[in-house]
């Protein structure tokens, strides 16, 4: 048995994936980008994301396949490569604005998200494995999670001197962002040789809708790892559907609010929004890094199920407050903190409950499962949030304590029969 301090050098290379890949500079203003130089409203932002999700949805499995079937870094520089090219049509869509340029830089987006969602997870769990490592799979995850929080940090310090500089040119930060992802891909080849071992050596059409059958037919039979699989969807379904909303939020709520006078109103808003992107991300590192510690002191299943109830709340209270430039502040910092204490949880569990050849593919299925319900309630959300964002906020808040209080009661029952 080893330690995580003997393999320094793999355990880095972790990490700064994690931190290179968030430097996506163009995030903290996405929603902006659609708006003020796309000229869309949000529920046509609504059907960007669900087309996305759409994406993911469908390529999720099998990429989960091929990742264990042909190599887990031949499938990352693949995503690498669909990342870059939908950075550079996004590039062209803020140059000449049109839907359907859209369109497909968020499919391509889409193509890359698919291919790396639960890959890397995946590949460190597998280290772990093969290197024998002590620590648990929580605390090496949340240590190298922190450092894609870190990342996202930077990103947002970054992102608010780059928009200022480019005076509002969104579509520059795509090509930016190109940068990390490059040196990301060419990191990755320096992987170990074993993360890239192959089932079979050729593509076969009848193996590949094989493994495919196996894994949902594994994931759903397995009681356990099913369970886990909806949950950890489920949650991040909803996080994900009042995430992006904060960008224009802020910018409802700062109207007229000049904290640097030597910058214009617009200014003012954007740099707003970077500011608390980059304290929603370095908080969220801190916990993050430090939810292993978590372990032993709490039980894990009633921590998951607790978040439902924490997160509804702040989400209830963002409703009725959402002209407050404070609250919104708060707020969504406790919904960082919320995701990233439960997310290093709930990877161990779905990683304790799973077969290490089935990882990949059960995580995979777990973010296909987020992309589903994101695929059916993003132009809904979409829709809602152009009528009004505090009845948004206020619905998935209502929903989310629901879910607390029906899993409550249902775990409570079965404790009761058996």
């Amino acid at each position: 048995m080893s330690s995580i301090t003997q393999h320094k050098g793999q355990m880095l290379k972790f990490g700064m994936y994690g931190f290179l890949k968030n430097l996506r500079f163009f995030e903290p203003f996405l929603i902006l980008f659609f708006l003020e130089i796309g000229g869309l409203n949000l529920f046509q932002i609504g059907v960007l994301i669900s087309i996305r999700e759409i994406i993911i949805y469908v390529v999720e499995i099998p990429s989960g396949v091929i990742a264990d079937m042909y190599g887990k870094k031949t499938q990352l520089v693949m995503c690498f490569l669909f990342y870059i090219a939908s950075f550079v049509i996004f590039f062209f869509g803020g140059i000449a604005p049109s839907f359907l340029i859209f369109i497909l830089a968020m499919a391509l987006f889409g193509f890359g998200e698919a291919f790396r969602s639960g890959t890397h997870k995946a590949m460190i769990m597998q280290f772990l494995d093969v290197e024998d490592i002590e620590e648990p799979k929580s605390e090496v995850y949340g240590k190298t999670r922190s450092m894609s929080l870190i990342g996202s940090t930077v990103m947002s310090i970054i992102s608010i001197v780059l928009i200022l500089l480019l005076k509002g040119e969104y579509h520059y930060l795509f090509l930016v962002a190109i940068i990390p992802y490059a040196i990301d891909l060419l990191m990755i080849l320096t992987y170990p040789k074993y993360m890239n071992n192959k089932k079979e050596s050729q593509f076969k059409f009848k193996q590949f809708l094989k493994e495919n059958w196996l894994s949902l037919k594994y994931v759903f039979q397995k009681k356990k790892v099913r369970g886990f699989v909806i949950d950890a969807s489920a949650f991040q379904a909803g996080f994900k559907s009042i995430k992006d909303y904060i960008q224009p939020l802020i910018v409802s709520a700062s109207m007229g609010f000049i904290m640097f006078s030597q910058l214009d109103t617009e200014e003012n808003e954007k740099v707003y929004i970077g500011l608390i992107y980059a304290v929603i991300y370095i908080i969220s590192a801190i916990a993050t890094r430090n939810a292993y510690k978590l372990e032993g002191k709490v039980d894990k299943v009633k921590t998951i199920n607790l978040a439902w109830l924490l997160m509804g709340g702040v989400s209830l209270l963002l409703g009725f407050f959402t002209e407050s430039i404070v609250v919104i502040f708060v707020s969504f910092i406790l919904m960082y903190i919320i995701l990233n204490l439960r997310r290093p949880i709930m990877i161990q569990e779905i990683g304790d409950v799973t077969e290490e050849g089935r990882r990949a593919s059960a995580l995979s299925i777990q973010a296909q499962f987020t992309s589903l319900l994101l695929v059916i309630f993003a132009p809904l959300i979409g829709l809602l949030a152009d009528y009004s964002l505090q009845l948004l906020f206020a619905i998935v808040g209502f929903v989310m304590v629901a879910i607390y209080f029906i899993t409550a009661i249902t775990r409570r029952n079965l404790n009761q029969n058996s």
